[in-house]
């Protein structure tokens, strides 16, 4: 089964859902998917409902709803700082519902950014980012990096045989390390802020 084409289904109905308040019907699932087959579309349809992210609506016409798994939950897990290096702590503080779409089956968890090192970027004293755990990242991007028992969130760059943790604000200067000073958490993929500054 393609899983490109199954994620593509589960992504037409939620939307389709949210937009109308009911699930498409096969054949609007098959026209905008591009599968001409409605046995190929129950098939998908089938394979959603096995993983959670669809249920068998009994005696209806449109014949599925969402699932508690259209949706993915992403813990947040603690304090990194926009700043300094200080200590994170990784408890589970709470976690924050997302459309299953916007983070396909990735492993995700949330930081509260404390400090103004990333305001160039966006990133503000505040902010919650939502990080994908990953372990390498490239030149130019924004990750959550561990010195020593210390996290920060900066931009990543490689020069010279060093680590440079770069902040986007001009005030500061870049943190250099040597590699084996520094581990990559995660690659921040979003942020969630919760008001307008």
């Amino acid at each position: 089964m393609d899983e490109n084409k199954l994620i593509k289904v589960m992504d037409y109905i939620r939307r389709f859902s949210e937009e109308n308040g009911y699930t498409p019907s096969v054949r609007e699932i098959g026209a905008y998917c591009g599968i001409k087959s409605t046995a190929t579309v129950h098939s998908y349809i089938e394979r959603l409902q096995e993983k959670g992210y669809l249920n068998k609506a009994e005696n209806k016409k449109r014949a599925v709803t969402l699932g508690k798994s259209g949706s993915v939950n992403i813990p947040l897990l603690g304090t990194v700082t926009a700043g300094q290096p200080v200590f994170a702590y990784e408890n589970y503080e709470e976690y924050y519902s997302f459309p299953l779409g916007e983070f396909r089956g990735e492993d995700l968890f949330m930081l509260h950014v404390q400090g103004t090192s990333m305001i160039n970027a966006g990133i503000c004293d505040g902010d919650k980012i939502i990080v994908r755990r990953q372990q390498t990242a490239a030149d130019g991007e924004i990750v959550v990096a561990l010195v020593g028992e210390s996290a920060t969130v900066k931009r990543l760059f490689r020069r010279n045989g060093k680590i440079i943790l770069h902040p986007e604000n001009e005030v500061l200067d870049d943190f250099v390390f040597n590699p084996e000073e520094v581990s990559i958490l995660g690659k921040v993929v979003g942020l969630i802020r919760n008001r307008i500054a």
